[in-house]
């Protein structure tokens, strides 16, 4: 096949094969981006479920803790013998309350009095530095106003939180329909609206449960003139001389009491709440409405703590950070219970994308596909050769018979041979008969065995019952190219084979050795049979120039001549050796070129009986 032609089928497989590798890169590329992003999603949905529910945990202990505070009366703040403030809640540094024009006043630190305890010392410790602290406020006015307008900024934030989510449960309800349960937990924009709405709901539940607590509280707290800085329950027995002596210095009463919501004043953590009572002179007589501020101030860091502790098996690194103002009440991250942001502190992992089974079962039959295209290609290729060449060489190889074949008889037609040569004329045309015969009987052969058509009649015999009917028939060839034939003496080594192939066989390999080894020295060729393990060899030698190491495995190929070859060598196709070695390779045997000082050596293998 000419360079060009094979350039260019080769050419046009390699750019099939880039466009299929190609278009299989792709589809790897982005099955395994997919499926990275199914992961990831799966991680993030993951990671998203367990935040919320920290959050649920976080704000259900936040809401208690804020539940627990408002459940203190106004009244509970004004009773300085109170000793239960004692036994103050983890993470509260004081109880205070402040009237308008009036200095802080602490019912913890009114209750400890001269204690000389740890903990008398710690509450002292705080009540001067909160006085301090609200002396030194940033707001023009007293430390009263300041805490009068933080309390009005925490209420506002905590109106200002979303208590229904509508459009993002909506967006949801939606999504539900036309998603299964996987896909949805792995849509980012699903799970962004369930945290809305999830915030949504803890802030409602927080808020009906502090309005329920609160007037329950509000019911409980007793009524009339004596609900005051009295701060006891109203006794009918009692009602009488204590009504005196608060009339006789003057008292309060309750007329409003808001709720407890959390603010940051500087970088500490408060509870407050506005608290609205009716003042009465000495006489009984009311004087107008007053206004305190009441509030718990929280330790953030231990209140972190303790909150974080709810959430340690689902988010183990995660940490609160402070917020406020508009990110404290939409941030979906955030708490409802108190002005903290949730700080996950956890990356979804990357997930690394793996080829799938289905994937690689692809690839390998796409490169097994590839694979299979060359090899078909190329053996199209090699077969076409073949066929050029075998054309060539037969061509070649029966002109010389025929062209020997037609002068010879028109020279003995014509009378132009004198008598005494005729015989050898007659010679000549006998041996180029038999040399056309034994080529069309290889041809004939060769195709048999391609086509998987051959017979073989199989019979056991001894090495020398095989051998000796074949005798006269491969001296007769070695004679024409003046050669003798030695065989080694009688063989009782028993053979199941077919004799007709191992004559063909081995005339093939007389043949060859006619053809190539007639000037050899001497003039001789020899078979010797040996036993070899479960086979039995039979080896056959000439004296001729031998065949070099590199040319071995080509001989066996099947029309391995030229025309060029076929002119320059000696007669035939090149398809003698390649059908041998397979009709050795049917009877079960083998057969190949062997290393010999002078001359070539051929051994065919054939399994003992």
């Amino acid at each position: 096949m000419k360079t060009s032609r094979s350039l260019l089928i080769w050419s046009t497989l390699a750019l099939c094969g880039v466009m299929v590798l190609g278009a299989m890169t792709w589809l790897t590329r982005g099955v395994l981006a997919s499926e990275k992003e199914r992961a990831e999603a799966e991680v993030r949905a993951d990671l998203e479920e367990r935040t919320r529910l920290a959050l649920w945990r976080m704000d259900a202990l936040g809401a208690a803790i804020a539940l627990r505070e408002n459940d203190y009366s106004a009244d509970q703040y004004n009773n300085h013998a109170l000793e239960v403030w004692r036994a103050r809640a983890s993470g509260v540094h004081l109880h205070f309350h402040l009237w308008e024009g009036s200095d802080i006043t602490s019912p913890e630190n009114s209750a400890i009095r001269t204690d000389a305890t740890m903990e008398s010392m710690i509450v002292r410790g705080n009540f001067k530095w909160l006085r301090d602290f609200l002396r030194a406020n940033p707001v023009s006015g007293s430390g009263w106003t300041w805490l009068n307008q933080a309390a009005e900024e925490g209420e506002a934030t905590w109106q200002s939180v979303p208590k229904e989510a509508a459009s993002e449960q909506r967006s949801n309800a939606i999504q539900r329909q036309q998603k299964s349960g996987a896909d949805l937990r792995k849509d980012k924009v699903y799970q962004e609206n369930t945290n809305v709405s999830e915030r949504a709901q803890r802030a409602k539940a927080m808020a009906q449960n502090m309005a329920h607590t609160f007037s329950e509280e509000q019911a409980k707290r007793p009524k009339g003139p004596l609900e005051g800085d009295a701060g006891i329950p109203a006794m009918p027995e009692l009602v009488e001389d204590i009504e005196r002596e608060l009339l006789s210095t003057g008292t309060r009463r309750v007329a409003k009491i808001g709720q407890m919501r959390p603010v940051w004043l500087a970088d500490e953590l408060f509870l407050l709440r506005q608290v609205t009572w009716d003042a009465f002179d000495f006489e009984g007589a009311p004087k107008g409405k007053e206004v305190s501020v009441q509030g718990v101030w929280f330790s953030a860091a231990e209140l972190q703590e303790i909150l974080l502790r709810e959430a340690a098996d689902l988010l183990p690194d995660a940490k609160l950070v402070r917020v406020e103002g508009k990110e404290a009440a939409s941030d979906p991250l955030s708490l409802v219970s108190f002005p903290f942001r949730l700080i996950r502190n956890e990356v979804a992992p990357v997930a690394v994308s793996s080829v799938n089974g289905p994937l690689l079962i692809g690839w390998i039959a796409v490169l097994i596909a590839i694979l299979t295209a060359s090899l078909l290609v190329h053996g199209v290729m090699r077969l076409s050769e073949r066929r050029a060449s075998f054309v060539s060489a037969v061509t070649h190889e029966l002109r010389t018979p025929l062209t020997t074949f037609r002068l010879y008889s028109d020279m003995l037609e014509s009378g132009a041979v004198k008598p005494e040569k005729r015989g050898d004329y007659l010679r000549v045309l006998s041996r180029e008969a038999d040399r056309l015969s034994h080529l069309v009987e290889n041809v004939l052969s060769f195709s048999k065995i391609e086509r998987g058509s051959a017979r073989s009649v199989v019979r056991e015999s001894t090495v020398t019952e095989l051998l000796e009917p074949m005798r006269e028939r491969l001296e007769a060839r070695l004679a024409t190219a003046g050669l003798t034939l030695e065989m080694d003496p009688a063989c009782t080594l028993r053979v199941r084979v077919d004799s007709a192939a191992v004559e063909h066989i081995l005339f093939n390999l007389i043949d060859n050795a006619a053809k190539y080894a007639s000037v050899g020295d001497p003039p001789t060729v020899l078979i010797q049979v040996q036993e070899d393990g479960r086979h039995v060899e039979i080896r056959v030698s000439d004296h001729g120039p031998g065949i070099p190491r590199s040319e071995r495995r080509r001989i066996f190929r099947a029309f391995h001549k030229s025309a060029r070859e076929a002119a320059e060598s000696r007669p035939g196709v090149g398809l003698g050796l390649a059908l041998s070695r397979r009709l050795a390779k049917s009877l079960g045997g083998g057969l190949e070129c062997a290393d010999r000082a002078g001359g070539a050596c051929f051994v065919l293998r054939l399994p003992l009986s």
